[in-house]
Formats: C-alpha cells, sequence, structure tokens
C-alpha cells in the first residue's frame, strides 16, 4: 500500500543511490586498476624481475577494486550521514592492505635488491600510495554527487537574529 507517493520516491532514491554508488565504483576502480597496473609493470621492471601482462590479470585487478568500492560508494550516495564513511574507509582501505602483501609476496620471490632500486621503488610505492588516494577521492566525489545544481535544504538566508529572513 502506498501512503503519499512515499513508497514510490523512497524506491526511486534506492535505484538511484544504488545506480551512483555502482557507477562510482567502476569509475574508480576501472580507472585505478589501468594506472596501478603500470606501476606494477614499472616496479617488476626496476626490480628486475620478468614483466608480464594478461588481460585477465588487469579484469581480476578491476574486479577487486570494484567489489570493495562498492558497498561504500553505495552507501555514500544513500545518505549523507557519517556512518557510510566507515564503510567507505574499509573497502578503500583492503584495497592496499590487500596489494601490500601481494608485493611483499611478489619481491620476496625476485632476489635482494640494491640500495638504487629501493630509492626507486620507495618512489612508486608513493606513487601507489597516490593512485589509491585518487581512486578513493574519485569514487567519493562521484557518490556523493547527486545533489549538486539541487537547491540546498535551507536556501533562506537568515538574518543576523538566526531567525528572520535576511533582507
Amino acid at each position: 500500500m502506498e501512503v503519499d507517493g512515499e513508497s514510490g520516491m523512497g524506491g526511486q532514491r534506492s535505484v538511484r543511490a544504488l545506480a551512483r554508488g555502482v557507477a562510482a565504483a567502476l569509475l574508480g576502480g576501472l580507472l585505478g586498476a589501468v594506472l596501478t597496473r603500470a606501476l606494477m609493470r614499472v616496479i617488476v621492471v626496476v626490480a628486475e624481475g620478468t614483466p608480464t601482462f594478461t588481460w585477465s590479470g588487469l579484469a581480476f585487478i578491476a574486479l577487486f577494486y570494484v567489489a570493495f568500492l562498492t558497498p561504500g560508494a553505495v552507501a555514500l550516495a544513500w545518505s549523507r550521514a557519517r556512518w557510510p564513511m566507515f564503510v567507505f574507509g574499509a573497502g578503500a582501505v583492503a584495497i592496499p592492505v590487500q596489494a601490500t602483501g601481494i608485493a611483499q609476496t611478489d619481491l620476496e620471490a625476485v632476489g635482494p635488491l640494491s640500495a638504487g632500486q629501493w630509492v626507486a621503488l620507495s618512489a612508486l610505492f608513493v606513487a601507489m600510495a597516490a593512485v589509491y588516494a585518487l581512486q578513493a577521492a574519485i569514487v567519493y566525489r562521484v557518490a556523493r554527487s547527486a545533489r549538486r545544481g539541487r537547491p540546498a535544504e535551507s536556501a533562506v538566508p537568515v538574518g543576523a537574529g538566526g531567525r528572520q529572513p535576511g533582507g
């Protein structure tokens, strides 16, 4: 039973939040996957490993990023409260944590590295962190972008007393 159209409006709001959240996660996840995959290749070259590329590997990275970013992106699109930041933050932080574990395993397999290699790798690791931050910022902005261009809830200017409309 629909009361004053609330059911339909709530359903539309849910669909819009889901669509915006998934779109944000896809955009950030795909961009992040391409950039981090390029950096991973450079890291392997600096570490004197054998660089390889597969489309399935890139697709797995993108899928992983999107899967971890989607719940938080949908939550951000759904609510302006603070709780979505915790959901989003958990997913966004899980990505570099997993990447660190994978990188550690991969670099151990390459062998001992020189001081020069470590300097170059350190710069590349900072670049990776910047990509993860950029990815999270993009997802956040896209997920929260729905209300841009709409009038603010309190669009009436308030006078110095705080109760009278400004004039």
